[in-house]
């Protein structure tokens, strides 16, 4: 026998993502991952240009079947902002569709991905602020954040727990912890 170790090979998880900030929280997720020993690796995708639902969600379908034919992978989620639903009602509609009909976890962010953070930490679970508000609660709750942050920054803020705080009260990222093997909310 050589004595050489198999390594073995880390499940994967397709997470599309509407820009830098739901990347950022991909890489966030990814580092909680690798704390709780998970053999898991989140293949994130940005999807930029943000704006369109559809066109994001036929975007993230494409590179999807990219990345499932260089290795399989167990699940796929995509992170969207929700008011953009009600900006592009017909597109938004055939955005629901077809993620729906590819079985994606779709993590609709209300209105957008502050407001998803801000339903991150205790007592403010269930704040629903209104579009172009949500920064404005984050950052009174976070003095330091700001859109586009890196994991890094993100991890000064925010522990596994506060996910599963959020993820208690919106079922799509619970979801989406519950691939990753991240659904307690302990390391």
């Amino acid at each position: 026998m050589s004595g050489r170790r198999m390594i073995e090979r880390r499940s994967r998880i397709f997470l599309g993502c509407e820009g830098e900030s739901e990347q950022g929280y991909g890489v966030f997720l990814q580092r909680l991952a690798d704390a709780a020993t998970l053999n898991i690796h989140i293949v994130i995708k940005n999807l930029q240009p943000a704006g369109d639902p559809l066109a994001l969600a036929q975007k993230a379908v494409l590179i999807f079947d990219k990345e499932d034919q260089k290795a399989a992978l167990i699940g796929k989620a995509i992170m969207l902002d929700a008011d953009r639903l009600s900006e592009a009602q017909d597109r938004g509609r055939q955005a629901l569709e077809l993620l729906a009909r590819e079985r994606f976890t779709t993590i609709w962010q209300r209105p957008d991905h502050e407001g998803l953070l801000l339903r991150h930490f205790a007592g403010h679970e269930h704040d629903d602020p209104q579009r172009g508000r949500s920064m404005q609660a984050l950052q009174a709750l976070w003095p330091g954040y700001h859109k586009n942050m890196a994991a890094a920054d993100l991890q000064r803020g925010l522990t596994l727990e506060h996910v599963a705080r959020a993820a208690r009260v919106t079922p799509e990222l619970m979801s989406l912890l519950r691939m990753i093997g991240l659904e307690r909310g302990k390391p």
